[in-house]
């Protein structure tokens, strides 16, 4: 991406850009943090919860493995959508717009789901407050990272996303009190309370401000500008003396990208961001698809396999939630001091030595460690994988960037729960695991022979690497 030097706008937007790089992160950043790190809470603590719900709803309807499977998948067909939606209207109309109607939409299907009558409407449900979900996830790593400086990058980033731990845990908190005592109503009841907090959440962002980058990418100087200044005002940094900022006229409700859908999605495969696709699709459907897979499944095959009651298996899973909190935090404190492409083969590693683990356990107790330190390692990737796909794309195109790979991992997703059911209807707990050993080595191969370094540079120096 070139501009020329005698570009006024572009000149102004430069500066400004380097004033928000130069800025250390404070209180503003943090707030940024914190309403981000609140969407992935409410995000997984639904995700989390309704898995709890839909097992027990799965026992009590003597649903089949292969119904079951599907009905597991349903949140992903709306992530899937969601997700690639998200990526493509957030780069033409802006990210603030998109991650707001997403909660909404997120917070009313997830109401409705709680008066289904039969699989089918469960279904349909569940896939449409996937919608609201999957946009949201796409687009608060991409939206924090514009924010941040290269030196801060990783770590704020990282810090966000494992607020995703806390959503885990609180579902594992409230599913034995919610479900387990009642199930036939309680999985209606954790419907609601999925909902109930999203509401809290809009009002409080309803002063987000947008992504500079992308202002400033549609020649929008001037707002900008005022987003900056408040930014310096608030981390205690007298704003810069600048002229005037010069101003293009932006193109129709504020469109991004001059090219259509098929030009954003056609930018992903050009040159060598290709070959950075590629890798981080195959990252994407490996790695959200073993964790969904995992986490969606584990509940039901406790108590099918090795015989666990509704109680005993939720509890299990609250220790695997539990066990997600040291995986984001030790992702978020060495995500600036170790090349992300090395941490994230490092974490796939330890995931598939962990799914090694949990298919060859003989007892409880080991079967308990191995599945927490999958759940860790697989979930504190996450912290890694996203903030690693929000730098590899120039800001034109980041949030398709991310969409389309976010849309990949929940093809994944999909299919990874539909497949645990089949094949654990015909080879076993045990083969369903070694399935998984695989598909993890996979994902270890490919970020190390083929990743890209971004550490320590600034968006605008890996625009310059990635066309």
């Amino acid at each position: 991406m070139t501009t020329s030097k005698t570009d006024p706008p572009a000149a102004d937007g430069r500066a400004l850009l380097d004033r928000l790089d130069r800025l250390e992160p404070g209180r503003p950043h943090r707030r940024l943090m914190f309403q981000g790190g609140l969407g992935y809470t409410f995000d997984s603590f639904d995700g989390a919860l309704m898995g709890y719900a839909l097992s027990a709803v799965i026992v009590l309807w003597g649903i089949t493995a292969g119904t079951a499977g599907w009905l597991l998948s349903s949140i992903f067909f709306g992530y899937l959508v969601g997700a690639l939606l998200a990526g493509l209207l957030a780069d033409r109309f802006g990210r603030r717009r998109l991650m707001m109607c997403a909660l909404l939409v997120f917070c009313v299907f997830s109401l409705l789901m709680a008066t289904a009558t039969s699989t089918a409407e469960l279904f349909v449900w569940r896939a449409l407050a996937g919608v609201g979900i999957g946009a949201e996830t796409t687009l608060i790593a991409p939206y924090i990272s514009e924010f941040l400086p290269a030196r801060h990058r990783g770590r704020f980033v990282a810090r966000t996303v494992g607020f995703l731990a806390f959503g885990y845990i609180l579902a594992g908190v409230l599913a034995p009190l919610v479900i387990s005592p009642h199930p036939e109503t309680g999985w209606r009841v954790a419907a609601v309370i999925a909902a109930a907090p999203v509401l809290l959440l809009l009002w409080w962002r309803k002063n987000l401000p947008e992504s500079p980058r992308y202002l400033v990418a549609n020649g929008r100087i001037a707002e900008a500008t005022v987003i900056v200044e408040r930014f310096e005002r608030e981390a205690g940094v007298a704003g810069e003396a600048a002229p005037a900022p010069h101003e293009t006229p932006p193109s129709p409700a504020g469109a991004a990208p001059r090219t259509g859908v098929t030009g954003q999605l056609a930018a992903l495969w050009k040159g060598r961001a290709a070959r950075t696709t590629l890798v981080l699709w195959v990252l994407w459907f490996i790695l959200t698809g073993v964790n969904y897979g995992f986490s969606s499944w584990l509940p039901t095959m406790l108590m099918t396999a090795k015989g666990f009651s509704i109680t005993k298996s939720f509890l299990f899973g609250l220790v695997t939630a539990l066990a997600q909190i040291p995986g984001y935090y030790l992702a978020g404190t060495l995500i600036d001091r170790i090349e992300r492409k090395w941490l994230i083969a490092a974490y796939s590693a330890g995931a598939t030595l962990s799914a090694l683990g949990v298919a060859l356990a003989d007892s409880p107790a080991a079967l308990l460690v191995c599945a927490a330190f999958l759940a860790a390692f697989t979930n504190g990737s996450a912290a890694v994988y996203y903030a690693y796909t929000a730098e590899l794309y120039p800001t034109a195109v980041r949030a398709t960037g991310m969409g389309a790979a976010s849309a990949v991992g929940r093809a994944g997703a999909i299919i990874a729960p539909i497949a645990i059911g089949y094949l654990y209807g015909s080879v076993g707990f045990t083969n369903v695991f070694l399935a998984l050993v695989g598909a993890l080595a996979l994902a270890v191969v490919t970020i190390v022979a083929f990743g890209e370094k971004t550490a320590g540079r600034s968006l605008e120096q890996l625009e310059g690497t990635t066309p």
